[in-house]
């Protein structure tokens, strides 16, 4: 259901906008034509991102939340790059573009704390990966590492080097490239 420009997965009691559900409803929305609700729920969902770039898993009426979920920031940038591909409004584009290039940062900066150059042998399958996050209801309890974390991540790269094309941003087509390239 929609609260104003909101997308939200369910009734009244989950009275929340999960970055996650909104990024595929807005995606279904747009293949069902519905192109104009899905570009709102974008432009409604940007601000609440945090200054140090992390997007917020889920918005309420009690504003952003903080929880560490790292699948958020690869979904953001899908969102952006579903919207950008149904209706290249470049004004739109531009508008959430910095926020496109904090997000990836934040990316990079969390998949860097993993990369500790003496990692005990143990750990050195976790290199790159994103962090262990609390990305499914399960692990509120103790942090996890989670695959769609990192499936979201690669996917957020991918999208952030598309938008970033669209935009003849040769820079960040580099930097983007490399940070997608070393998930391979």
């Amino acid at each position: 259901p929609r609260d104003g420009a909101a997308l939200k997965p369910g009734t009244r009691p989950y009275d929340r906008s999960w970055m996650r559900d909104g990024a595929m409803i807005a995606e279904g929305l747009i293949r069902l034509g519905a192109v104009e609700e899905a570009a709102q729920y974008l432009e409604w969902y940007a601000p609440y991102q945090f200054d140090n770039g992390k997007v917020p898993c889920c918005v309420d009426s009690r504003g952003a939340d903080p929880t560490p979920e790292n699948d958020s920031q690869g979904e953001f940038i899908f969102l952006v790059a579903e919207v950008w591909r149904a209706t290249r409004d470049e004004a739109l584009l531009r508008a959430v573009w910095p926020r496109v290039v904090r997000t990836v940062a934040y990316m990079d900066e969390l998949r860097a704390s993993q990369m500790a150059p003496n990692a005990a042998p143990s750990r050195r399958h976790l290199y790159g990966l994103m962090p262990p996050s609390i990305s499914h209801e399960g692990y509120s309890a103790r942090p996890a590492f989670s695959y769609w974390d990192d499936f979201w991540a690669l996917l957020g790269y991918k999208e952030a080097v598309e938008l970033a094309r669209a935009l003849g941003d040769a820079d960040a087509v580099r930097r983007f490239s490399a940070s997608r390239d070393a998930f391979r």
